[in-house]
């Protein structure tokens, strides 16, 4: 069995879903969490200069996207064939045009911006995500189940990490029902809740 050592900072950001996707897969890996102080030591050696970094067996893999499409595949749960590949594909895609948002709260320097950029994801962008991901969903199995097929998937996995870390910096409208369900059933998948007790604790 391969080594994984993951390299971010102390900080659940890009690389959180990462982790969980390693709790879902049941495998154990270093957590290397980097200071400001000892990135910038080790800066110049990891692959593109920045993080997250994934080390397996001593090969690094840069690039969060690469990194959580390359666990989902390594352990299932990136759909079982080429349709529920590119269902979690296009799951991503809309999540990452919905970060945008989020991330342009984190680098926003001026606060009055920063105030209306979070008014505008509590009153628009939230919802209209929220209601795109309901209708993704109940286009499998009437959304009783998951993203894709039978089973968790990368894809379940994004959506929990996303509305658990921007219920940090805006208030969440209500989910959708089926939207709710799905939330319900990652957040109390026996992995993801043994991971996320032990998250609690190291917060503390």
């Amino acid at each position: 069995m391969p080594a994984y050592k993951l390299m971010y900072f102390e900080a659940k950001g890009r690389a959180e879903v990462i982790r969980l996707s390693f709790a879902v897969a049941g495998q154990s890996f270093e957590d290397k969490r980097y200071s400001i102080e000892e990135w910038y030591k080790v800066k110049q050696a990891i692959p593109q200069h920045q993080l997250p970094c994934l080390q397996v067996d001593g090969r690094f893999i840069p690039q969060s996207g690469a990194i959580m499409r390359y666990i989902a595949r390594e352990f299932g749960f990136y759909g079982d064939n080429n349709n529920e590949n590119t269902r979690v594909d296009v799951i991503l895609g809309a999540s990452d045009d919905f970060l945008k948002n989020v991330m342009s709260w984190y680098y926003e320097k001026d606060e009055t911006k920063k105030e209306e950029i979070k008014k505008d994801l509590e009153e628009t962008k939230l919802p209209q995500f929220f209601s795109l991901l309901e209708s993704i969903l109940k286009e499998n199995d009437g959304g009783d189940g998951y993203f894709v097929g039978k089973k968790i998937s990368l894809a379940d996995i994004m959506i929990y990490d996303i509305t658990d870390q921007t219920s940090s910096i805006a208030k969440l409208p209500a989910f959708p029902p089926k939207l709710a369900g799905l939330i319900d059933r990652v957040k109390n998948n026996s992995k993801i809740k043994e991971y996320l007790a032990k998250r609690e604790k190291l917060s503390q």
